[in-house]
């Protein structure tokens, strides 16, 4: 009987070669499928980020400078206020950024005299947030309106160091209900392409990527005069300035908006 020994013929060059040309176009198209689904899920996320960070940021101006309690000024991006136009007009803008005062507590009864170059007014801060050294103490009915510097005493009888000797004495506290509010200083700014908020409790950045340098001004009527049914307007404007290596922007929005005005309980800035 003759046996018949098994084939040992295999898969030739040509047959290796194509096989591994089909398994690696494979693996590319997958590759590819799992890169552009990383590259969009990546997209759809910075743009989320960025809209809600650039609303937010939004929604509290709106809130704060409705809120403001004193006159706006347009500021640079050190803090510093724009000059007056060359005729001695109020400058519109726009600015890097916007100064104003927030009501803290108030009203606060002033409860001891004082005399023309004293620079201590005391108060009842009793159940009220009390006041601290960088806020500002407003007296309407005497034109005191002046930094704080220290602050001493007890809650019933808070003792406010002022930046400057009093200009008016403050006399018949104890029969005349004389009152006082405190307020602080605060801005938006926008530097190195970043909205901080100056506030009570700091420096804050509220969003990033802002692609609009001076993004504040003052609303002007079609006249071209200032329009002081508004406090301040707001053209915001956010873009990651990162592309993808699909070509794709991460976000690119713009937010614009007045803000009207409110009852002003303070003269100057």
């Amino acid at each position: 009987m003759k046996l018949r020994s098994p084939s040992q013929s295999g898969m030739t060059l040509v047959e290796l070669m194509i096989t591994s040309l089909l398994i690696g176009v494979l693996g590319l198209v997958i590759f590819s499928l799992l890169n552009t689904g990383m590259v969009l899920g990546g997209k759809n996320t910075a743009v989320n980020v960025a809209h809600q960070q650039a609303r937010t940021a939004m929604l509290q101006m709106t809130e704060n400078l409705h809120a403001a309690v004193s006159p706006l000024q347009l500021v640079d991006v050190n803090g510093a206020p724009l000059p007056l136009n060359g005729d001695g007009t109020i400058n519109n803008g726009p600015a890097a950024g916007i100064s104003f005062q927030l009501l803290i507590s108030g009203p606060l009864r002033v409860v001891a005299d004082a005399n023309v170059g004293d620079n201590v007014v005391t108060l009842n801060a009793n159940g009220v947030t009390a006041p601290k050294a960088g806020d500002r103490l407003i007296i309407r009915s005497h034109s005191i309106e002046q930094d704080i510097i220290a602050v001493g005493g007890t809650s019933s009888a808070q003792q406010l160091t002022l930046a400057a000797p009093l200009t008016v004495s403050i006399s018949a506290t104890s029969t005349t209900h004389i009152t006082g509010i405190i307020t602080h200083r605060c801005s938006y700014i926008v530097s190195s392409n970043s909205l901080q908020w100056n506030g009570p409790a700091g420096i804050k950045t509220l969003s990033t990527d802002i692609t609009n340098p001076t993004p504040f001004s003052t609303p002007v009527s079609s006249g071209g005069a200032s329009n002081l049914r508004f406090v301040a307007a707001i053209d915001l404007s956010t873009s990651d300035a990162n592309y993808t290596n699909r070509g794709f922007k991460a976000a690119n929005i713009l937010l614009n908006g007045t803000v009207p005005t409110r009852a002003q309980l303070t003269d100057g800035l």
